[in-house]
C-alpha cells in the first residue's frame, strides 16, 4: 500500500462483514434497553433533602437509599447534607429487584415465604 493509498483509505482493511451484522443487531437493542432504564430526573426545591427525595421517590421507609442519589449524582454534589434549590439530581432506578417495581413486599415474600 503507498502512502496515495493511506491517505485516500483505499486498500485499507474494513471490519470484517461479521462484525458488521453483529453492530447492526446491537444498535436496536441497545435502543429498548435504554428505554427500560430511563432516567428520572427531579429539581431540589426549598426543604428539601436527599432522604426526603429517596422516600418520595422509592417508598416510604426507603430513605436510606439517599446515598444512590448521592452517589448518582458526584462530583456535581460533594456533600450529602448540602444540595441547593434549582439543582437538577438524577435519580437512579432502585437498586433491588421486586421492590424496583413500586410495591412493598415484606421480607417474607421476597423469599417466596408466606408469613405464618
Amino acid at each position: 500500500m503507498g502512502l496515495l493509498d493511506f491517505l485516500t483509505g483505499k486498500g485499507k482493511p474494513g471490519p470484517a462483514p461479521d462484525a458488521l451484522k453483529q453492530t447492526a443487531e446491537a444498535a436496536p437493542k441497545a435502543k429498548e434497553a435504554g428505554s427500560a432504564t430511563a432516567e428520572t430526573f427531579y429539581v431540589v426545591k426549598a426543604g428539601d433533602t436527599l432522604w426526603k427525595i429517596a422516600e418520595a421517590h422509592y417508598g416510604a421507609g426507603k430513605g436510606a437509599k439517599y446515598m444512590e442519589i448521592f452517589e448518582a449524582n458526584r462530583p456535581m454534589l460533594t456533600d450529602p447534607d448540602k444540595i441547593q434549590p434549582g439543582q437538577r439530581l438524577r435519580i437512579p432506578q432502585a437498586s433491588a429487584g421486586p421492590l424496583a417495581g413500586g410495591e412493598w413486599k415484606p421480607p417474607s415474600e421476597i423469599a417466596g415465604k408466606k408469613p405464618s
